[in-house]
């Protein structure tokens, strides 16, 4: 990933109203979390539900790209690149913008959702830990290391209890991954680059909306004409204004507030969510399992934010 570097910083003692500070910071990042957790565990709702009527995936992401250019044209004439250089700007379009919600769409035409909570949001933290060891220099501790092992357990646990999958899911299994891959680099980069959350949004939303909707209209095959006007404007306000834009901003926030492995960590709640409210609401199976699935992973998040300290997720995201 180009353009990754870090460097360690020395910081001395710190005054306590700059530690009530960065308390507060805290407070923030895990409010954004939460934010983003409650936005992250709809959309596997959301878009399975329309993955299996008359839209096309393409007609989400379609909708999707439509809102987001309208929400974030104005913020893009606002900051431009906001000091971020093309190649950089390019990257985030390509994986936030584009890469995951394409590649996540097309999963869920394929896969249930209980696949995409444990394939997209529960491998979240595992690729992010790679990728921050890789191009960050960001040791795994310990702890870390105990934190990513209960939420392995608790992704063995969720596949454990799904039921015999639908033929051809494998194809959205892959699709998954890959989309939390993406996500992954996108998470990787905007902590690296220390990206502001709202100009960001801007980039991202008009980047993809430009290169994506002249091809959707021009060339994709579409099913808008057998869903009402209604349907079509809740899918579009949803995975639009909800989905991308707050929380994008949410995310990126609590990103640069808390570092990428509690930040993760902080979603690996999504599968178990996901797979709980799948069952009455999709009618898709609940099992022991999946309780047990979200018992370790929220199991792994209790302890990455137990050990969290701002001072030291600081310069561990620096360290090298």
């Amino acid at each position: 990933m180009p353009g990754i570097r870090h460097r360690a910083v020395e910081r001395g003692p710190q005054p306590r109203a700059t530690a009530r500070s960065r308390g507060r910071e805290r407070l923030a990042g895990y409010a954004a979390g939460a934010l983003v957790v409650a936005i992250w565990t709809a959309f596997v709702i959301v878009s399975r539900a329309g993955a299996l009527g008359p839209l096309m995936p393409t007609d989400i992401a379609g909708l999707r790209m439509s809102v987001a250019l309208c929400i974030a044209a104005p913020i893009a004439l606002r900051f431009g690149l906001a000091g971020l250089s093309f190649a950089r700007a390019s990257v985030l379009v390509a994986t936030a913008g584009l890469g995951f919600p394409l590649l996540a769409y097309s999963g869920f035409a394929f896969a249930p959702a209980a696949h995409a909570s444990i394939l997209m949001s529960g491998t979240l933290p595992l690729w992010t830990a790679l990728l921050a060891r890789l191009f960050l220099g960001q040791e795994l501790t310990a702890r870390r290391l105990a934190s990513l092992g209960l939420l392995v357990l608790g992704i063995l646990a969720l596949a454990s209890g799904l039921e015999e999958a639908p033929e051809g899911a494998w194809r959205g299994d892959l699709l998954f991954l890959a989309a939390s891959f993406s996500w992954a680099v996108f998470t990787i980069a905007a902590r690296a680059w220390n990206v502001p959350a709202v100009p960001t949004a801007g980039i991202v939303g008009v980047g993809a909306g430009l290169f994506y909707l002249p091809l959707w209209i021009a060339l994709m095959p579409k099913g808008l004409a057998e869903v009402d006007l209604v349907e079509l404007a809740a899918h579009g306000l949803y995975h639009g204004l909800l989905a991308f834009f707050v929380a994008f901003v949410a995310y990126t926030r609590c990103l640069a507030l808390l570092g990428p492995g509690p930040t993760t960590m902080l979603t690996a709640i999504v599968p178990g969510l996901g797979a709980v409210l799948a069952a009455p609401l999709l009618d898709e199976p609940l099992t022991v399992s999946a309780l047990l699935g979200l018992a370790f992973v929220t199991a792994g998040m209790v302890t990455t934010i137990a050990a969290a300290n701002p001072n030291r997720a600081r310069s561990e995201d620096r360290a090298g």
